[in-house]
């Protein structure tokens, strides 16, 4: 899932953070149970019964007062091939900013802000159940250590999105996206090919330069129209994520679009124009009717920026 923009993921955490961190916090409540320090048969068998309903869930471990884990971690269905992890039993996590925050936080439950994980190497936050000493113990304020549970950020905010099913796809529309977008470069590339061939023949017999000069200016010009839709296709689906649940995404494409679109019309009816004044009068009326065609779209589009502009948005 490295197709998701780390500041992305980071902005929609941040959006819906009460929300989240409240999930969070009851699924780890239901890990309320010290055995699970000691005990790492119960760790998998409790990371697997939790990343089968909750998928998001990475893994889980447990560690000492001080940081360091006392068994090997538990992981979650969605993780392959652990044995690549770097960290492990025994490794010292007390420089770690969720176990700083727990170690810092009286209460119970401390929930990370995102951060990029070790052991995964993706964004993740860390949910951390502190487990302090009962009042019949000598010492109630010590803390015989705290359990981790690692989740990863991109597949909780597809899950409270419900959108699980489509980021699976998502590689394949990619695909399709690029083959696409290729295709259109390819047919650009063609037309900027006839355009040369066209030119090298107005030059070897320069009966009528004027309008087979102007044949070159449209076959160039429908060829930088159609480039620009596929470098369009290509930035917009398949270098760049987009979120389709954020207007801005579908905002900026479509903006681009239509620019693509307005810039081919509008040299076009510049061409008609231009045609019409070297004799071809027949041409001035289709100009015109070109040129309102791209000042309507021009005006549709304003519209639309502004009509789906959030409220209370300055515009900057």
């Amino acid at each position: 899932m490295a197709y998701h923009s780390y500041l992305h993921l980071v902005s929609s955490y941040q959006q819906d953070r009460t929300a989240i961190n409240g999930l969070i916090e009851s699924i780890v409540s239901s890990l309320d149970r010290i055995s699970l320090l000691t005990d790492p048969k119960a760790q998998k068998e409790e990371v697997a019964h939790l990343s089968r309903a909750y998928p998001f869930i990475e893994m889980l471990y447990s560690l000492d007062a001080s940081g360091c884990q006392l068994l090997p971690s538990a992981y979650g269905q969605g993780i392959t091939e652990p044995t690549r992890r770097t960290l492990g039993q025994h490794s010292d996590r007390s420089h770690r900013p969720y176990f700083q925050a727990a170690h810092r936080n009286p209460g119970a439950i401390t929930v990370s802000e995102p951060y990029l994980s070790s052991a995964t190497h993706r964004l993740a936050i860390s949910a951390v159940l502190r487990f302090n000493r009962s009042d019949g113990d000598a010492n109630p304020s010590e803390t015989p250590g705290y359990l981790v549970l690692n989740l990863n950020l991109q597949a909780l905010i597809a899950y409270l999105n419900n959108d699980q099913l489509r980021y699976r796809f998502h590689p394949a529309f990619r695909a399709v996206y690029a083959l696409i977008g290729s295709v259109l470069i390819a047919v650009s590339g063609l037309l900027l090919w006839a355009s040369l061939e066209s030119l090298l023949g107005t030059l070897l017999t320069p009966s009528h330069i004027a309008t087979d000069s102007f044949g070159v200016v449209i076959l160039i010009t429908l060829s930088l129209a159609i480039f620009d839709l596929g470098k369009t296709i290509i930035e917009e689906e398949v270098f760049v994520h987009k979120d389709i649940h954020h207007h801005g995404s579908t905002e900026r494409t479509i903006t681009r679009f239509m620019s693509a679109i307005l810039i081919a019309i509008s040299i076009e009816a510049l061409l008609l124009m231009f045609k019409s004044l070297l004799g071809e009068s027949n041409q001035l009326i289709q100009a015109v009717y070109m040129m309102l065609s791209a000042v309507a779209l021009l005006i549709g589009l304003g519209i639309y920026l502004k009509l789906s502009r959030p409220e209370g948005s300055n515009g900057s």
